[in-house]
Formats: C-alpha cells, structure tokens, sequence
C-alpha cells in the first residue's frame, strides 16, 4: 500500500505545473544572486532559460513550445518577451527599474526594483541630521517618483526640490547651490547620457554637496551614500509570493523589497567636509574608507 502511495505521489509530481524561469542575463550578479535565492527557496518545479546570448526567434519558439502557466521573469528583457508572447499566463518578475512605466496588468505580480522612498529618506535624515532640502532629478519617467519622494520628505522634515529634464534639456545644476545634496534616482533620460550623469558628480564635489544613490556602481564617481535593495532578499521574497499565489492565499501584488543594502563612502564624505552621525553608521553594511 505505502509502494502504492508513492507511485501516486510520483506520478502526480511528473503532471504538477512547472514555473519558467527567464532571465535576461544570469551573467549580471544581481540577476544571477536573484535566481539563485528564488531556486533555494521554491518548492515548485522549474525551467530555466537564460536569454542573453538568444535571438529573438529562439525566444519566442522556446517560450511558444513550453507555454508556461507561471513564468518569473528576471529583468526587464526577459518581461517585455514573454508579456508580448504570452500575455494571458501569470507573470512575476523582478528587477526592473520603475516597473510603474511598463503598464501591469491583472494577472502580474512582482517585486519593484525601488526601496520605499521613506525608507532612503529616514536613512539619509539618520546619518546626516542637518538635512533640511534635497535636489531631485526627474522625468516624466520617473514623475510619480518623485512626487512620492517629495510627498513623504515633508513628513520627516525635509523639502525636495526637483529638477525636471527633458530629451534636449540641460540640467540647471547651479540650483544644486541652494540644497543639502542630490538624490540620484534612475530616470532613464538622466542616466542616458552618461557625460552629463559624469558632469553632475564633478559639479556637486567641487560645491561640497553630497549625492545619495541608489546602485553601488556610483561609489567610484563620487557618491556618499548608496541605498539599494538587497537582491538574494528579492529572490526569497518572490518565492514566498509564489508559494502564496499557489495556496490561493491572499498578498499584495506588487511589492517593495524587504532588505536593503547600504554603503557609506566615508572617504567622500569627510573630504566634503560633511557632519555624520556615527551612531548611526550602524544601519549600514559597508564602510569605505
């Protein structure tokens, strides 16, 4: 009987739903740690598919054939293919900058790729007290992202003041002056032009004014502090998702991630001769010295 009983389980196991994993490029650290938590944590079976090195063709055959139910897709590439190919099946997906631009619809579910703007402004406020104003950035990308900055600064006291670009716009970065540093958000017009982004850096350490990022690659051009969402945490948290969506339990759809990666470039900030608390340096993952 108990023979029996796992011949069934077997069986069942071979008919269950497989999830598809597609990923943009697992040779990109953050999307390979992403996957590698999700795989550690699911206990659904899956496919995986990295894209990178595939052509459009090859993509959309392989994604036709297979006709996943649930796909989780890492990066924005992997997103918009299997949107096009297969709208009707359940997509999650993480790692996408300003997933807000894409248009989600019902049956999407994710992780965003931006930490909760009340979460980098308590921690800027915590490490430098003296903040009272702070320079943004933005598009009409990345509008509603500033107005949720801009909306919850005012409750912890500091007033954003934002600097909206155009495709042809130059950024009038003497405004800069008048502030206590730069948040730096990814708004796609902005980091498209990578002189004017270069020019932005040298600008703000020549009048001593720090810029608060949001990818550990600006430490290099000068940035102070780096806030960003600790990416194996997004994995796990995809797959506690999953696992949610397949017990037909309730959760909210889309979601902001729930780690965070902090790094303070202390070099940069005494060099600009900055007030800190070192208290708070506690918060922090990293140090640079």
């Amino acid at each position: 009987m108990k023979i029996l009983f796992t011949l069934a389980l077997f069986i069942l196991s071979l008919y269950a739903d497989k999830i598809l994993i597609l990923n943009s490029n697992a040779n990109i650290e953050k999307y390979k740690s992403v996957q590698e938590e999700f795989i550690k944590n699911t206990k659904v079976p899956y496919e995986v598919l990295d894209i990178a090195k595939l052509s459009q063709k090859e993509i959309k055959e392989y994604i036709y054939d297979e006709y996943p139910d649930i796909v989780y897709t890492i990066g924005l590439k992997a997103y918009r293919y299997v949107n096009a190919y297969i709208p009707e099946k359940t997509i999650f997906f993480s790692s996408i900058i300003n997933h807000n631009r894409l248009g989600i619809s019902e049956n999407r579910y994710g992780v965003s790729n931006e930490l909760h703007s009340g979460m980098h402004l308590t921690l800027i406020k915590s490490l430098f007290h003296e903040t009272q104003t702070l320079s943004l950035i933005y598009s009409d990308y990345t509008k509603d992202l500033f107005e949720n900055f801009k909306s919850n600064a005012s409750k912890i006291g500091i007033k954003i003041i934002g600097e909206k670009i155009t495709n042809d716009g130059s950024i009038e970065i003497e405004n800069m002056q008048q502030t206590d540093g730069l948040i730096l958000i990814a708004d796609p017009l902005l980091l498209k032009d990578e002189q004017r982004v270069m020019k932005l850096f040298e600008h703000m350490e020549k009048i001593k004014k720090p810029i608060f990022a949001y990818h550990d690659l600006y430490i290099k051009f000068g940035a102070s502090l780096v806030i960003s969402a600790d990416n194996p945490t997004i994995g796990r948290q995809i797959a506690h998702m999953m696992q949610l969506f397949n017990d037909k339990k309730e959760f909210i759809k889309i979601q902001i991630p729930m780690g965070t990666n902090v790094i303070f470039n202390k070099k940069m900030v005494e060099s600009l001769g900055i007030k800190y608390d070192l208290d708070a340096l506690s918060v922090v993952n990293k140090v640079i010295q």
